[in-house]
Parts: C-alpha cells; sequence; structure tokens
C-alpha cells in the first residue's frame, strides 16, 4: 500500500450489470480507457467491454463524435474489422461520473506484435496475407470517411477461425482520430499525439491538420516492415528522435537485413514514401501491389520507375482479401530471373515483361493424360503375356546405344511393371524385353547385366528425406537445428525428414561482429536458400585504462663488445561501458 495515496480503491464497474451482461473482470487499460471481460448470465456469451476515461466522457464534442464513428464503424460490417454490438452512457463512482462505453465481441487469439516478437522474420507469404486482410478493412473504413491514424501490431488480433490460421481483426478505430481533434489538451494518458511515435507519419509527425488516408498506407508500410524485418525502422531514445527520423530519414531497405525479393521490398517502399503524392494513391491500389508485387511493380515500369512514378487510382478489380501468396522463393535447382515469383493461386502472373500484367491463358487440354493412361494399361498386358510365357533369352552383346532389356517389379506383388527404353551396359546378359515408354515403379533389378529402365515423370518414388542447402554471406557459419548443432556448415548440403512441421534453424558465423541468424523452416521439399549476416549493433559506452611502461638497465665491459641487459614492465587497464537496447515500439530501453 502507498502511504500517500492509501489502500487501493476498488474497481466501479466490475460486477455492474451493463445492458444485458455482467462484468466480471479488467483485461487492461491504455490512454484512451480501459477494457473488461463481461458475459450473458443466461446464455453464457461473452464480451468486451470498453469503457473511456472521464475526462474524454466528460466532453460531449468527443462523446458524441465517438458514437457517430461506432455506429460508422458498425455500418461497414466488415468482416475483418471487431464487431460493435451496443454503446451507451453509464454512471459510476460516488460522484456519478457519467462513463461513455461500448460493448463488441470477444476476441480470442493473439495480437500481430506477439507473432512478431515470437517469429519474425516472418516470411514474405505469410506476412503479405496478413497485410491484405488489414489492406482490405482499411480500404474499406476510408470509402466510409474512417481514418484509423493509430494502426500498429498492437491493434491488429490474429485468431484461428475453423482450419484458417491468421484471420485478422482490427481494433480501436476513430479513436486516434478523435483524440487529434480535441480542443484544449491534445495528449492522452500516455503522452502521444495522434498515434504512436514508430507508426506515424511524417505528416501526423508535423502537427498537419489535413490527414488523410494515405496516413494510415504509411502506417501499413511500417507494420509490413516490421513483419519482414523484426524490426521497425525508426528506432530512438525519445519521441522526439523518433519523429525527427520520420520527417527527415530514408529507412534502411529490407533487403539489408534478410534476403528478401526486390518486387516485395519495392511494394514496402514505396507505402513509405515521404511525399504523400508519391505514396498508393488509396488503399486499393496497395492492396493490387501487395497480392502481385512481380506484375504490379513490372506493369509500372520496374522497379525504378515504380518508385519514382506518381501513381493513379486504377479500375481492375480487387484481388480478394484472403488470398495468401505462394512461395516468394525460388524452386530448387532453378535461378529465375532476380525478383521472380511464382503467381498465386486465382491471380494471373505476367507472362513477358511486354505482356499485359495477369494475362490469362487456356486451361491445358486433358486428352495427353487420357492417351497416357492408355498407352500404360496396354503396356501392363503385354508385360504380363510376356512374363507368363516366362523369360526371353537373347543372347549377344549389348551396346551402348541399344535398347536394354529389364525385368523390374513392384514392392508388394513382385509382379513385373512395364518399363521404358533405357540405354544397355556392354556385356551378354538375358533379359525380358520391355514393350512401350513409361515409368518405372519400385525397386527391380535386370536379369543379366542390363541396366533397368529410366525412371519417368508421372510415377516417381518420392524421397522421405529433404535436401537442405543453405549459403551466407560471410560463408561457413554453423547450423543449429532445434537448438543442436548438425557439424555441418553453410554452403554443405544436410539431409532433414519431410516434415509440413517447421524447424527452428539458428545460423552462428565464426566472426563475433555478426549477430546469429534466426529463423523457421519448413523441410517439406529440397530447399536452396541464402542468407545475409548483419553486423551487430555497436552500443555506447565509456572506458577508462592504464598502465605503467617497463624499463630496462644494462651493462657491458669494455673492449669485449658484450653486454647484458634487463628489462621489465607491466601494465594494467580497466573499462566499463553502459549500452541501451530497444523495444517493439521504437523507444530504447534503460
Amino acid at each position: 500500500m502507498d502511504p500517500r495515496t492509501g489502500p487501493p480503491q476498488p474497481d466501479l464497474i466490475i460486477g455492474q450489470t451493463i445492458g444485458n451482461y455482467l462484468v466480471t473482470q479488467k483485461l487492461g487499460e491504455g490512454g484512451m480507457g480501459a477494457v473488461y471481460l463481461a458475459e450473458h448470465p443466461s446464455i453464457g456469451k461473452k464480451v468486451a467491454l470498453k469503457v473511456l476515461h472521464s475526462e474524454f466522457s466528460g466532453n460531449e464534442e468527443v462523446a458524441s463524435r465517438f458514437f457517430n464513428e461506432a455506429k460508422a464503424v458498425n455500418d461497414i460490417g466488415h468482416p475483418n474489422i471487431v464487431d460493435i454490438v451496443d454503446f451507451g452512457i453509464i454512471q459510476a463512482g460516488a460522484n456519478r461520473e457519467q462513463l461513455v462505453y461500448f460493448i463488441m465481441e470477444y476476441l480470442s487469439g493473439s495480437t500481430l506484435s506477439a507473432l512478431i516478437r515470437a517469429e519474425s522474420p516472418l516470411p514474405p507469404e505469410r506476412a503479405l496475407g496478413i497485410a491484405l486482410q488489414v489492406g482490405d478493412a482499411l480500404g474499406a473504413s476510408h470509402k466510409c470517411g474512417i481514418v484509423h491514424r493509430d494502426l500498429k501490431p498492437d491493434n491488429i488480433m490474429l485468431m484461428q477461425r475453423g482450419r484458417e490460421r491468421d484471420f485478422v481483426k482490427l481494433l480501436d478505430f476513430g479513436i486516434a482520430k478523435l483524440t487529434g481533434n480535441t480542443t484544449g489538451s491534445s495528449r492522452t494518458r500516455t503522452g502521444i499525439v495522434m498515434g504512436t511515435p514508430a507508426y506515424m507519419s511524417p505528416e501526423q509527425c508535423e502537427g498537419r491538420g489535413d490527414i488523410d488516408h494515405r496516413a494510415d498506407i504509411y502506417a501499413l508500410g511500417i507494420v509490413l516492415y516490421e513483419m519482414l524485418v523484426g524490426r521497425v525502422p525508426f528506432i530512438g531514445a525519445g519521441y522526439g528522435e523518433i519523429l525527427v527520423q520520420h520527417l527527415t530519414q530514408q529507412p534502411i531497405p529490407p533487403s539489408q537485413y534478410r534476403m528478401l525479393n526486390p518486387h516485395v521490398e519495392a511494394v514496402v517502399m514505396k507505402a513509405l514514401e515521404k511525399r504523400v503524392e508519391l505514396r498508393y494513391p488509396n488503399m486499393d491500389e496497395m492492396m493490387r501491389a501487395m497480392a502481385d508485387p512481380v506484375g504490379y511493380v513490372e506493369a509500372c515500369g520496374g522497379i525504378v520507375a515504380f518508385m519514382q512514378r506518381q501513381l493513379m487510382p486504377s479500375t481492375s478489380e480487387l484481388p480478394p482479401n484472403r488470398m495468401t501468396p505462394t512461395s516468394l522463393t525460388p524452386a530448387p535447382g532453378m535461378t529465375p530471373p532476380p525478383g521472380m515469383l511464382t503467381p498465386m493461386h486465382g491471380y494471373p502472373a505476367p507472362t513477358t515483361l511486354g505482356g499485359a500484367a495477369g494475362e490469362l491463358h487456356k486451361p491445358r487440354s486433358k486428352a495427353g493424360f487420357a492417351i497416357l493412361g492408355a498407352a500404360l494399361v496396354v503396356a501392363a498386358v503385354i508385360a504380363v503375356v510376356i512374363v507368363t510365357k516366362g523369360p526371353t533369352t537373347v543372347a549377344g552383346t549389348g551396346t551402348a546405344s541399344g535398347s536394354g532389356e529389364a525385368l523390374v517389379t513392384t514392392p508388394d506383388s513382385a509382379t513385373p511393371s512395364a518399363v521404358g527404353s533405357n540405354d544397355a551396359s556392354s556385356g551378354s546378359g538375358s533379359a525380358v524385353t520391355a514393350v512401350g515408354s513409361g515409368s518405372a515403379v519400385g525397386s527391380g533389378s535386370a536379369v543379366g547385366s542390363g541396366a533397368a529402365g529410366s525412371a519417368g515423370s508421372d510415377l516417381a518414388v518420392v524421397s522421405t528425406v529433404a535436401k537442405i542447402t543453405i549459403t551466407t554471406t560471410p560463408p561457413g557459419a554453423k547450423i543449429f537445428v532445434n537448438g543442436q548443432e548438425i557439424g555441418q556448415t553453410t554452403g554443405e548440403t544436410f539431409e532433414l525428414q519431410r516434415s509440413s512441421s517447421p524447424v527452428r534453424v539458428m545460423l552462428r558465423s565464426d566472426s563475433s561482429k555478426y549477430d546469429d541468424v534466426i529463423f523457421n523452416l519448413v523441410p517439406d521439399r529440397d530447399i536452396n536458400d541464402e542468407r545475409l549476416f548483419v553486423k551487430k549493433r555497436k552500443t555506447s559506452g565509456t572506458g577508462k585504462g592504464s598502465g605503467t611502461s617497463g624499463t630496462g638497465k644494462g651493462s657491458g665491459t669494455s673492449g669485449t663488445g658484450k653486454g647484458s641487459g634487463t628489462g621489465k614492465g607491466s601494465g594494467t587497464g580497466k573499462g566499463s561501458g553502459t549500452g541501451r537496447g530497444s523495444d517493439d515500439t521504437g523507444l530504447e530501453k534503460p
């Protein structure tokens, strides 16, 4: 108990019945108000109750505009915006203060900030999938004349909805806007004006009054940057230092921290332009760019032209907001052009740089598959007939270019199967003559010295291990999988059991001046990956040291040319230093 304030005061909201819901506990408190958990006493439905602090509830203009904002957000009816089911005014305390409240759906999940702390940097596919949902919600809000102005990972909830993970719910619409337009003092309890410094646009940092939807575009760019890199672009010891960086400094490109597709990087950096007219003109355009980074950027003339030009709103159809891009990493053994992405499911990719973005192609005919199936059936029948008659002995010497004959059996029934044509090894032997071209299934051996038939492309045996090759700059780093060193270094290929579950990989350079590289990897296929080590950030510190220099004396006899000398010396040094780290909001910790 604090002797200056006495015993803690009981919470006057807990235990009250507001609407049809009984308030049971406080979930959290912020600069604008407090959030409580309430439950329907009959059916057990849980809701979240948000009550504004008295200094905001007592302002009639704020309360009136707050209700209007809540009604507008509820009228949007967007699935990615938290649903508000009721709002009103209650009286609490000895002075019967009027407090403004609203009741919204209770969300069971975690915030995006928690995901970033636990798993960043996120794969580009996952980060873009989350950002697409946020962008769709913001776009719907902008069409209703509502600008969020306080977008940050803490206001983005991620839920598991059925089999669908990372379903987004956007919180706290309109609060930051109302804070910025309040007469008199415009400071919240945390001392932040119109948003959180790490995610504020340059025009917000200047305190301008003409803030529009492009401030949300800038904030979404910061959030996407943080998901891909693991940190916000601007970090400082205080609010003022961060605001100055937003106004004067260019963000470090994400590729300086990790290997990243240049088109994806361009999509992020476009949203972070200092000049509002150089950002995306609206949220719909940013969604089109995030849905197909390569196609969109190349349709704008390439990366350089895309970054320099002022974009105009498009009338093309919007991509689905739940569309998740496919892998943005080249397939093993292939070297596509720099920045090439695989087309996303349901969204056409451009064919060539001269073709139109999203050019459609006719689906492939199924006639080829029917012909192949018929050929396999005929080959199987002929093979059975040949085996029934017994193997045919062929005497002679094979040639390097001749047709070899092999008897191939399946693992289960040991029944001969048709095999394709192959090159025969030199030497004599006998074998069952194969008919037709096809695939060798299972393991088999040639009778005599002929080689087995070549495996085709349709019936290949799937390996149970994934071959992983990770290269780094600088090379030769130690590899740890799930905390265990595997005894190999980067540049060498190692094997993992194929699985759809991710493993934790850590790369550690022999040089102490580089940070460890930590990321998740799903060994469901052979993987070739590249990673870049980043030098450790220098921490500020002071150190002092002193030492005594050694002295030496020598003597010698004249005329002999001989001499001897001794020398002794000692030195001591001491040093100390202090440094500061930083948290997820961009402020340095003491």
